[in-house]
């Protein structure tokens, strides 16, 4: 029979109702949790919620920052929550490991007071493109609403950069780990001026199946990059949208492929990211130990999942 302190640090309940790459990917969290962080599982997914679950973190531990993977990374977070608006959810990205919410502050929290660091890393990315980072934030919407898209849509990240041509550019960034795409499709009238609009990115044969469910918040995203960068008070010259997701989650690898067919075939202001090739880019580029660490904790923490294989 199991101690008291074995029984905490179990890898705790999961979801039967999981489709598999979600299973993994909270099995992988519950064994983070569990083996690395050495802290009992918590209940959720909301704070109101008394279900375990193995990826949740208790209050407590939430509370002392144990779903982010530097000190840094928490101050950058907990900055981020202070100023308030935007979707930001104070126990999802504190308490809850399997939300891409904590996971983008994770792989660009380090960047936010290091801009020679994310110059470096997002050369690697755009190559030729950039000249200096000059911002990197969260939770992102251009104000006010009514001179853009007029709704709630934001990037999750966005990062603002001067270009080799010494013109102004900016990539607006949505994470993905095991979350789907809104189940929602939304349509305005606003949201087809910007898509039928000569020299948009959409194809005019794909305009009738621009709103489908299957791709709406991502046409969504990629809306706001264009009301953004051709706002003429933005002095944006250039804008794309940058999707980043898991590169075990198939549903979401489909949905970008469908997506990408109702693009002209030139168009530049959309760029898929697999994560592992986005880590893989990055650590061949720092070259400093804090910097290398805290990559090779965001590849064990999102992307081994062959650490916790055995323990299935």
């Amino acid at each position: 029979m199991l101690s008291q302190p074995d029984k905490l640090l179990e890898i705790g309940p999961q979801c039967a109702s999981d489709p598999p790459f979600k299973a993994r990917m909270r099995f992988h969290q519950s064994w983070y949790r569990a083996r690395i962080l050495k802290v009992p599982f918590g209940t959720g997914p909301g704070p109101k919620n008394s279900t375990p679950y193995g990826n949740m973190l208790t209050h407590a531990d939430g509370v002392r920052a144990l779903n982010f993977l530097t000190p840094q990374i928490h101050f950058v977070a907990e900055q981020r929550l202070e100023e308030g608006q935007g979707k930001i959810e104070p126990f999802r990205l504190r308490c809850n490991m399997l939300s891409s919410q904590p996971m983008c502050f994770n792989l660009f929290g380090p960047l936010v007071d290091d801009l020679d660091l994310a110059t470096r890393l997002f050369q690697a990315l755009l190559p030729g493109e950039i000249k200096a980072i000059t911002r990197v934030t969260f939770e992102f919407a251009p104000k006010p609403a009514s001179n853009y898209l007029n709704d709630r849509t934001a990037f999750d990240a966005f990062v603002a950069y001067i270009r080799t041509d010494g013109q102004q550019g900016f990539v607006g960034i949505e994470t993905k780990l095991t979350e789907t795409f809104s189940p929602r499709a939304y349509d305005k009238p606003i949201y087809r001026k910007w898509t039928e609009r000569p020299g948009s990115p959409w194809s005019s044969e794909a305009w009738p199946q621009v709103a489908d469910i299957r791709h709406n918040q991502l046409w969504r995203d990629h809306l706001l990059v264009e009301s953004l960068r051709h706002n003429p008070h933005s002095g944006y010259a250039v804008g794309r949208l940058m999707l980043v997701y898991h590169p075990n989650d198939h549903t979401c690898s489909r949905v970008v492929a469908n997506y990408k067919t109702l693009l002209r075939p030139n168009d530049d202001t959309f760029v898929d990211v697999p994560l592992d090739r986005l880590v893989k880019t990055w650590a061949a580029t720092v070259d400093n130990s804090p910097a290398q660490q805290w990559l090779s904790s965001f590849y064990l923490r999102y992307l081994d999942l062959s650490a916790s294989e055995n323990e299935i």
